[in-house]
C-alpha cells in the first residue's frame, strides 16, 4: 500500500462489513413485529429504486424508519441497536477481517474516521466489538419524541461531505475507502480513493471519474 495521508476515511457497509448493517437491524426489529412488514417493505422498495430522485428516496427512508421503530423510546432503541451491532461483529463472514485490521493499523499513522449512512448507535456497537471504539464516527442519527422515531440526519451522498466538514475533518487530505458510487461526491474531494470490492456499476462509475483510484478485489 502507498503511504497514507494524514486522514483516513472508511465507509462501513461493503468496506468493513460485507452486508448492510441497518438492514440487519431492521430485520431484527421486524422479526418481532411482522405485521409492520406490509407497511415497511414498499417504503424500502421506493428508497431502493428511487435512483437520482434523492428527495423521494430520503422521504421513503424517513417514513420507513418511523414505521420500523415506532413505539420505542430512545434508551430502548439504543440498547437494541448496540446489541445488534455487537452481534453482527461476531457473525461469520459479516465483517471483513482484513479491512478491519487495516483500519486498526491506520490509527498508528493517521486520524481515522468511519463515515457511514448507517445509524450511530448501531455502528458504535459493531466498532466496539471489532476493537475500533477509539476511531471517530460520523453516522446517521435517529431522534425520538414521545416514542415516535425520526431520521434526524441521513448521512449519505453529499451529506457525508457536509458532516465531515462540520466535524472539522480536512477531507482534502484524506485517503477514502469505499465500495459504493453513492460516495462519489466525497471521493472527488478526497486526496486519494481506494475502491473496495466494488460492484460492476460502481466500478464503472468510479473509474470513469477517478481512473487513478486503487481497487481492492
Amino acid at each position: 500500500m502507498e503511504q497514507q495521508t494524514d486522514v483516513t476515511l472508511f465507509d462501513l457497509d461493503g468496506v468493513l462489513t460485507t452486508k448492510d448493517t441497518m438492514a440487519a437491524l431492521i430485520t431484527r426489529r421486524l422479526k418481532y413485529k411482522p405485521f409492520r412488514l406490509l407497511a415497511v417493505l414498499p417504503l424500502y422498495a421506493v428508497a431502493l429504486i428511487a435512483g437520482s430522485h434523492r428527495e423521494l428516496a430520503a422521504r421513503a427512508n424517513r417514513l420507513a424508519v418511523r414505521v420500523t421503530f415506532a413505539g420505542l423510546g430512545e434508551p430502548e432503541y439504543r440498547a437494541l441497536a448496540v446489541t445488534e451491532g455487537r452481534q453482527l461483529a461476531g457473525r461469520p463472514s459479516f465483517v471483513r477481517a482484513d479491512l478491519v485490521q487495516l483500519c486498526r493499523d491506520a490509527r498508528e499513522s493517521s486520524r481515522v474516521i468511519v463515515v457511514t449512512a448507517s445509524e450511530q448507535h448501531l455502528v458504535e456497537g459493531l466498532l466496539e466489538a471489532c476493537e475500533l471504539s477509539e476511531v471517530e464516527l460520523v453516522a446517521s442519527r435517529i431522534s425520538f419524541v414521545k416514542r415516535v422515531p425520526r431520521l434526524l440526519l441521513h448521512n449519505v451522498g453529499t451529506q457525508k461531505i457536509h458532516s465531515l466538514r462540520a466535524a472539522g475533518i480536512p477531507i482534502q487530505d484524506a485517503t477514502f475507502y469505499t465500495d459504493s458510487a453513492s460516495d462519489l461526491p466525497l471521493a472527488l474531494v478526497a486526496a486519494r480513493t481506494v475502491i473496495v470490492h466494488p460492484g460492476r456499476r460502481s466500478r464503472r462509475r468510479f473509474l470513469a471519474a477517478l481512473p487513478q483510484a486503487q481497487i481492492i478485489e
